[in-house]
């Protein structure tokens, strides 16, 4: 395995606690589990940089035994990659379980000053891309229901609306309307406090799910209602629509 120093800053990061913090009892299960995957695969490991930069076949099955044990959220991002990679059993259960274990955690929300989960849900965004689990689509499309949710799973979204489900086209269409989107919806505590991202951000990128998941469902009324968005004074979101009413349309 090749070295970089991109992955070799990483390491040093992780080594000073920089990336994110980990206490010590999920330290100990990942040495434990390291010793695993170093003892079956051949090779050794010790840090998450490795894995996040390596595919160590055969190391899947061995991180979605210990998945579930680790409390950090920002250390059980780090083994979806490979437990999708390896095509673990029953794994879009696993990562599904793991993403509602997120919901609940205090990551979920960034507060004022505290980091943005983004290394976090991209992950899990990632792994539902690449597994497209259809066995687990009606918890999905629980999902595409909580405004933060979409918004932190966009190709995860993306994949629902390929799969044409017609309860769908009516909610990506409230995404249109900024007044469908709340505080009280992204689940923000405060009314009065600054978050990261803001809610007027949140509602853009919405909005920008919401128009390239519309292509799939192509009638008159999601014409109409692309059309009326059409005039806003977002030149972004104009071409959006209009690219989205072209596919549409063909």
């Amino acid at each position: 395995m090749k070295y970089s120093k991109v992955l070799l800053d990483n390491i040093k990061d992780e080594i000073n606690g920089v990336d994110y913090l980990c206490p010590k009892e999920d330290r100990r299960l990942l040495e434990k589990m390291f010793d695993e995957i170093n003892s079956s695969c051949g090779i050794r490991v010790r840090f998450l940089a490795e894995i996040d930069a390596f595919d160590i076949n055969g190391s899947g099955a061995i991180m979605a035994k210990y998945i579930d044990k680790i409390q950090s959220e920002s250390v059980r991002c780090y083994l979806l990659h490979q437990i999708v990679s390896d095509k673990v059993a029953d794994s879009a259960s696993l990562i599904l379980k793991s993403y509602l274990h997120f919901k609940e955690s205090d990551e979920y929300i960034s507060l004022p000053n505290e980091p943005d989960p983004a290394h976090i849900y991209v992950r899990y965004d990632n792994a539902f891309r690449k597994l497209k689990p259809k066995a687990i689509k009606s918890e999905l499309v629980k999902l595409a229901y909580y405004p933060r949710d979409a918004f932190y799973l966009p190709f995860t979204m993306r994949m629902l609306s390929s799969w044409k489900i017609p309860e769908l086209e009516h909610l990506f269409l409230s995404y249109l309307d900024d007044s469908y989107v709340t505080n009280e919806s992204l689940g923000f505590p405060r009314q009065n406090q600054n978050y990261f991202p803001s809610a007027s951000y949140v509602k853009r990128q919405l909005k920008f799910t919401a128009i390239a998941c519309l292509k799939h469902y192509p009638s008159d009324d999601v014409l109409a209602k692309l059309n009326e968005y059409s005039e806003c004074e977002d030149n972004d979101i104009k071409l959006a629509i209009n690219k989205t009413m072209r596919a549409i349309q063909k």
